[in-house]
């Protein structure tokens, strides 16, 4: 059946779109396909590829990119953007590491740690939200101003070793499984019923989504906008101190190109750079892909500056996915749109 509305032909049946065609659709059947195709190669290329161990290394690296991926994800489905990550991942750690150092127990220092991140997401926010600079300079700006607050206050020297309470966070294991894991799966999945069930998160993809309608709808676009970057911040300094814990000390040296990773991770989970769209598990997913390629091309010694090319034609490719899955999202919103027209007309 079709109808027409001044110059669109509306045809009734493809206004539904399948549901093997939304989920073939679905960065997260995508990235489970590409992760899987990558380990079926690995398998035949090199039987470390089977090893535990090697699996073992691979969660803790992709969780400690899923962990600041999953609210860098949140960021930018309110439409903002946050490239300070690296910056604020080694502040974090070093502030822990030096509280730790100080004997004031793990649970001072990741809190010392987390609420220096979240301090420097507040600034973030606040510029952006009352100075009105757009959040690309604004967190570039952090992204250098920070690591250099850090070098100058620590002389550019490490911290450690650490006490072992604090890097049991980072290197204990707790019924087979590492700490480190298990802390980056609650962070996820809290992360996740923030954004997909509360009204918290609503708020934040109706920012991302018509910043003026949400204003008119009574949002307070403000303290929501600044409250992701605070989150973000805060996510990005725990990270960083787990990290410190994972490797017994803190080092200056410690994020350098990090949110670089990140924000690849939560693209390549299927989060739009243009706002409103994402979601927490695809951004693990994402996450897993990147530690899943840059320790597969180790095992299987390929040269290390490909690994980053690899990581680039993956971050390019999601990019494009997203553009031709926004581009089929206005298509059907347009035609459903036109069809209810001629029904109420």
């Amino acid at each position: 059946m079709t109808s027409s509305v001044g110059t669109v032909d509306v045809d009734l049946a493809e206004l539904d779109v399948p549901l093997l065609k939304r989920l073939v659709m679905s960065p997260s059947f995508a990235l489970s396909v590409a992760i899987g195709l990558f380990v079926i190669f690995g398998l035949t290329q090199s039987a470390q590829f089977a090893n535990a161990q090697s699996w073992i290394n691979i969660l803790r690296d992709a969780t400690l990119i899923a962990i600041p991926a999953a609210f860098a994800c949140i960021v930018l489905v309110s439409g903002g953007l946050d490239l300070s990550v690296g910056s604020v991942l080694v502040a974090g750690a070093m502030t822990a590491a030096a509280t730790s150092s100080a004997g004031l127990g793990a649970g001072t220092a990741f809190l010392a740690g987390t609420l220096v991140g979240a301090g420097v997401g507040l600034i973030n926010g606040f510029f952006v939200n009352f100075a009105k600079i757009p959040p690309i300079i604004v967190t570039l700006g952090s992204l250098f101003a920070v690591r250099a607050a850090v070098v100058a206050s620590t002389g550019g020297n490490p911290i450690g070793p650490l006490p072992a309470d604090f890097t049991f966070w980072g290197q204990g294991v707790v019924f087979g499984i590492p700490v480190v894991i298990i802390l980056g799966l609650v962070v996820v999945v809290i992360a996740h019923l923030v954004l997909s069930q509360t009204n918290y998160g609503w708020s934040i993809r109706a920012l991302g989504g018509n910043l003026n309608a949400a204003r008119s709808a009574g949002i307070a676009v403000r303290k929501i906008s600044i409250s992701v970057y605070v989150l973000s911040g805060a996510a990005a300094a725990f990270t960083g101190a787990v990290l410190a814990a994972r490797l017994g000390s803190g080092s200056p040296t410690f994020g350098q190109g990090y949110e670089l990773q990140v924000i690849a991770a939560a693209v390549i989970g299927g989060t739009s750079i243009y706002g409103a769209i994402g979601s927490v598990p695809g951004a693990a997913l994402g996450a897993l892909l990147l530690s899943v390629l840059s320790n597969g091309l180790v095992l299987l010694r390929v040269d290390p500056t490909w690994q980053n090319f690899v990581i680039g034609l993956v971050l390019v490719a999601a990019a494009g996915l997203d553009v031709f899955r926004r581009g089929q999202m206005f298509r059907v919103s347009a035609k459903r749109t036109a069809a209810s027209r001629k029904a109420t007309s």
